[in-house]
């Protein structure tokens, strides 16, 4: 099966980075270069497990390149994922305005009918499997890592799933305390950056002109936006529109090694000046979303 997530680790060797997997250090990749070292272990994993499309889980923070690391603080990540829950992809009565004809989002507010599934993900976390809705799941287990304060924050709403009762996840729909933004001077990539002419759903994602030109920098927010309490995890919303989770590192690191955190993803996110955003990026408008 391939696309699986593998927990790695990276040291540097001289002036050589070895990133290797935490289940077998024998399995590695080696380069000057610590993107391509991390390219070179994913070639190890296809040859060793057949797996193409694997996803590293670096439980020590990437070093961070030149024009990042100034943009970085506070140090602050969001829940990522790589898996899904699948079921009916266009279930009636999740929005109080059903969906839009033209790109299939949903359009006025998630109501408080539950969300059916017919196959949980493998893991703790997890998005749904829908063109335009894809809300962000959490298990049972991964919620219990986070105090009464945060569950609370996440407005969590109960999963469905009639196949497996056991296991319990729940619908992440808590009111956003901070939002993505865009950048000025920054480059919008054409094929996930849109407005839908129907129903006005914007999504966009960009790079900052100091940054690599790669997706692992696009993830932005204002300084001016930031929550005053950073000591806890809360909702963000997404440059697609999703709600999804932010904490601070620090607390990250509190949590990640709990065995009900595997396969979490975290990712950085980059704090900048607001003279330096863009909050309504000026994107194509599409008719329709294929």
């Amino acid at each position: 099966m391939e696309g699986n997530t593998y927990p790695a680790r990276w040291k540097k060797q001289g002036d050589k980075f070895v990133v290797y997997l935490t289940s077998d250090k024998a399995i590695k990749g080696i380069d000057f270069d610590f993107e391509t070292a991390c390219d070179e272990l994913c070639l190890a994993i296809c040859e060793r497990f057949a797996d193409g499309e694997a996803v590293l889980n670096l439980l020590r923070e990437p070093p961070q390149p030149s024009g990042v690391s100034k943009y970085a603080n506070p140090a602050l990540v969001t829940l990522g994922w790589n898996e899904s829950a699948n079921g009916n992809d266009k279930q009636d009565s999740l929005f109080e305005g059903g969906y839009c004809e033209g790109c299939r989002a949903g359009i006025g507010t998630r109501s408080a009918v539950p969300l059916d599934v017919e196959m949980l993900p493998k893991g703790n976390i997890g998005s749904f499997n829908q063109i335009m809705f894809s809300p962000l799941l959490l298990s049972e287990g991964f919620l219990g890592l986070l105090t009464e304060t945060e569950k609370q924050r996440l407005g969590l709403q109960s999963v469905i799933c009639a196949k497996n009762k056991r296991r319990k996840f729940f619908e992440v729909n808590g009111e956003p305390s901070l939002k993505q933004v865009g950048v000025k001077g920054g480059k919008y990539y054409s094929l996930s950056s849109w407005q839908c002419k129907l129903c006005g759903h914007k999504s966009f994602s960009c790079t900052h002109p100091e940054m690599p030109d790669n997706y692992k920098y696009t993830n932005f927010i204002s300084a001016t936006d930031l929550p005053k309490d950073l000591s806890e995890a809360f909702v963000i919303e997404d440059n697609m529109g999703r709600k999804t989770v932010c904490m601070s590192l620090a607390r990250w690191h509190q949590i990640n090694s709990n065995k009900y955190a595997k396969d979490v993803l975290a990712d950085r996110i980059y704090v900048l000046p607001e003279e330096q955003i863009e909050r309504s990026p000026q994107v194509k408008v599409k008719s329709i979303v294929n």
